[in-house]
C-alpha cells in the first residue's frame, strides 16, 4: 500500500474541524452503508456517557461525518454539512443516545442499521488521523481496519443441518489460504449461526 505524505503523515483529505471525529466518522459510515448494501431505513448511533462523543458529536463534526459516509459520501464533499438533514430527508429515522456501556476506548461508535431485510450492529472506535477500527459486527469480536477487501457471510445453522456449525469450520480450516491468495479465513460465532470472514 503506498503511503501518501499528504493523506497518512499530515492527515486526510477532508472538512474539519477533526480527524479523529469527521473523517474517521465517514470512513465507519461508509463501512457501514456497504453493510446494509447501501439500503438503511433505521440508524440507531450510541455512545458511551463516559467517552468524548456524547459532548462532542455534533461539534467535532461527527454526525456530519458519519451521516455524510452512510450516504456514501466523499470525505471532501460539499454537501457534507447538511449530511444528517439530507439522510433523514431520504426517509431514514435517526436516533442518537447516551448510553451507560463502558466503553474502554473514549471514540467508541456503536451503530444498530436496520432496513426492510436486515439488521445488523456495528462497534467501531476512531484511533486517530481519521482511521478507524471495526471491533464488532452483530456481537462478533473482530479487527477491520478497513485496508483489505473484507467478504462476510451470514450463515444461519441448526443441529440438524448438513452444514452444522462444527462441519462449516472444519471445512474452512481445510482450506489452503495461502494457494487462494487469502490474508485470513476464519469462522465467528454469532447468534443462530456462524459469521464467515474472508480478507483478501
Amino acid at each position: 500500500m503506498l503511503v501518501s505524505i499528504f493523506n497518512d503523515v499530515l492527515g486526510p483529505v477532508m472538512r474539519g474541524p477533526s480527524s479523529s471525529h469527521c473523517a474517521a466518522a465517514l470512513r465507519l459510515g461508509r463501512l457501514a452503508r456497504d453493510l446494509m448494501g447501501g439500503e438503511i431505513d433505521d440508524v440507531l448511533v450510541e455512545f458511551d456517557r463516559a467517552g468524548s462523543l456524547p459532548t462532542t458529536h455534533h461539534s467535532q463534526g461527527s454526525d456530519m461525518g458519519l451521516f455524510g459516509g452512510l450516504l456514501g459520501w466523499d470525505a471532501a464533499d460539499e454537501r457534507l454539512p447538511g449530511s444528517m438533514e439530507t439522510f433523514a430527508q431520504a426517509g431514514a429515522r435517526i436516533r442518537i443516545a447516551t448510553v451507560d456501556v463502558g466503553d474502554p476506548h473514549p471514540n467508541t461508535y456503536r451503530l444498530t442499521l436496520r432496513n426492510d431485510q436486515v439488521r445488523h450492529a456495528l462497534r467501531a472506535i476512531s484511533t486517530g488521523g481519521g482511521m478507524i477500527e471495526v471491533i464488532a459486527i452483530d456481537g462478533a469480536t473482530l479487527s477491520i481496519f478497513g485496508d483489505y477487501v473484507e467478504t462476510l457471510l451470514w450463515v444461519t445453522t441448526s443441529q440438524d443441518s448438513e452444514l452444522n456449525a462444527t462441519e462449516i469450520r472444519r471445512r474452512v480450516s481445510a482450506i489452503d489460504r495461502d494457494a487462494i491468495g487469502l490474508v485470513d479465513l476464519s469462522t465467528l460465532a454469532i447468534e443462530n449461526g456462524l459469521l464467515l470472514r474472508v480478507t483478501s
